[in-house]
């Protein structure tokens, strides 16, 4: 498979969204940020959806050029309109916005509304966590049409629904939670279509609402089922909430969802008890949870998080790799706007 260093992909990828029409700053935000999850090991949010958004810029679903402005704002809460710009644009306006609320009030809640695809959850959540402040994020979504079904359903009604959290413990990573409440993100079926190769049971049923392990299924008027049953169906409910109605963003299952919804919700420990204090404790739980005997199979436990930081540790040292198919579509992608492909180096 083609390697590369991280700065290699944020350069080409930047360049592609240039040339489509993104400021500079802009470009190289996006690309960032989709390099980034590729860092860390979830490669269904990485470079492989630089193909998804030109194609939403080229149908008009997509402005690269679109700022991010508040609609709404108190001292806590914010409401903050994307007009249709990247997600990753407002999803850093955003949060850093709850940041600094959070830091001088204690708490804050800042929607994201008219917003395309912002990625990665775990980035946003991970900016609060590294400035001692508990994060959590909500996030719906489909686009205007749904790709997950109810549980107990065979129709497309829900968004993939991703939630996402990160606490700050000291001397080590922030604890991060980052799942899409469907039982998998849908860019990982797309990426094990672009490998060849099949999907475990109990991810997606085909059209005719019979489980399959056929990524090209999903496409062909499939559904996503959502993760464990009714507990992630009802996740998944409670995001179209948070994010969706209450942000006014809508959801698919009513036909009023075209781009994104999102919530982040931030809170700051110090007015409970002293930051250090709550870290330490959680440092020392974080260290109990470890010390728990592995089951058979398992080498250790791994708090949530850990996966991704050994990941990117990894990558940054011996390159990310990507499979044949998404790297033809980037270059495909780079030549049809006049950007040069870069070298591999591996």
């Amino acid at each position: 498979m083609p390697t590369f260093g991280a700065e290699t992909l944020i350069d080409f990828a930047g360049r592609i969204f240039q040339a489509a029409g993104a400021p500079q700053d802009v470009a190289t935000l996006v690309a960032s940020s989709l390099v980034d999850s590729n860092l860390v090991g979830h490669d269904s949010h990485g470079v492989v959806r630089v193909v998804q958004y030109l194609s939403s810029i080229e149908q008009g679903q997509l402005d690269p050029r679109a700022q991010p402005t508040v609609r709404q704002e108190t001292s806590v809460i914010a409401l903050i309109d994307a007009h249709g710009g990247f997600g990753q644009v407002a999803a850093h306006k955003a949060m850093r916005m709850a940041i600094d609320k959070a830091k001088e009030h204690g708490l804050a809640a800042i929607g994201l509304v008219d917003c395309g695809h912002v990625g990665r959850m775990g980035e946003w959540v991970e900016m609060a966590a590294q400035e001692g402040l508990i994060s959590l994020a909500f996030c719906n979504g489909g686009g205007g049409r749904g790709i997950v079904a109810p549980f107990g359903g065979v129709a497309r009604v829900l968004g993939t629904n991703p939630i996402a959290a990160a606490i700050p413990v000291a001397n080590r990573e922030p604890i991060v939670l980052d799942f899409a409440t469907s039982a998998v993100a849908e860019g990982k079926v797309r990426i094990a279509r672009n490998s060849g190769k099949h999907i475990p049971e109990g991810w997606i049923l085909d059209k005719d609402g019979n489980p399959s392990t056929t990524p090209d299924d999903l496409y062909d008027g499939g559904v996503l089922l959502p993760a464990a049953g009714h507990k992630g169906f009802g996740l998944s409910l409670l995001v179209e909430f948070m994010a969706g109605l209450l942000t006014t963003s809508g959801c698919p299952a009513l036909g009023m969802a075209p781009r994104n919804g999102v919530l982040f919700m931030v809170l700051n420990p110090e007015p409970f008890r002293p930051l250090a204090d709550f870290t330490a404790e959680g440092e020392a739980l974080a260290a109990a949870v470890k010390a728990a005997k592995p089951a058979p199979g398992f080498d250790e436990v791994l708090l949530p998080g850990e996966p991704e930081s050994r990941t990117a540790a990894h990558r940054r040292t011996h390159g990310i790799h990507l499979d044949e198919t998404s790297w033809a579509q980037l270059v495909e992608a780079g030549a049809a706007r006049g950007v040069e492909t870069p070298t591999i180096y591996d």
